[in-house]
């Protein structure tokens, strides 16, 4: 009975470590630094750790899973409620549509691949957010947070890629 119990116990974990993965890289993302241009341009952590696990395993990171990370995303960055979510499901929608091109590639293929879907990402979730204030945010945060991300990615991978290979069992 026991064994059984630590078998249960240890799948669950592992089918919500990435989850759990995503949402501790979140939250050390929106520690606040003593330098005024980190606070201001961060990288969108959000959107590598949603690539990053609907690439490599989209069978642990659901729909569910995007939404309640958007939400989290959206209260800790205290951005209009849905901005987050909304880019997180763009995101999901591109990803689910073009992961046949980028399942088996070279890491750099899939750094590119996050390049031009971060852009798309996070010009969605600009429209959205000068929408709800009713005025165009300035592009240049935008543009800077985007390269400090899309410079972030590969570090963001390498944590998130440690977890997956030393934590997560597959299925075989």
């Amino acid at each position: 009975m026991s064994e059984d119990l630590d078998e249960n116990i240890t799948s669950v974990f592992q089918r919500t470590l990435p989850l759990l993965s995503s949402l501790l890289l979140l939250l050390f993302s929106y520690v606040p630094l003593d330098f005024s241009l980190l606070n201001n341009v961060r990288p969108v952590i959000g959107i590598s750790c949603v690539y990053f696990w609907l690439i490599h395993r989209p069978d642990l990171f659901n729909l569910w899973s995007i939404y309640f990370y958007g939400m989290i995303d959206d209260i800790i960055s205290a951005s209009p409620f849905g901005s987050n979510i909304l880019a997180m499901l763009i995101l999901y929608l591109l990803i689910t549509n073009l992961s046949k091109f980028f399942n088996a590639k070279p890491f750099v293929v899939m750094w590119y691949g996050f390049a031009a879907i971060a852009l798309i990402t996070m010009l969605c979730r600009w429209l959205v957010v000068s929408i709800y204030y009713s005025q165009f945010l300035p592009l240049s945060m935008l543009f800077f947070s985007y390269m400090v991300t899309v410079a972030a990615y590969p570090f963001v991978s390498l944590l998130l890629a440690f977890v997956q290979n030393n934590f997560i069992a597959d299925d075989d």
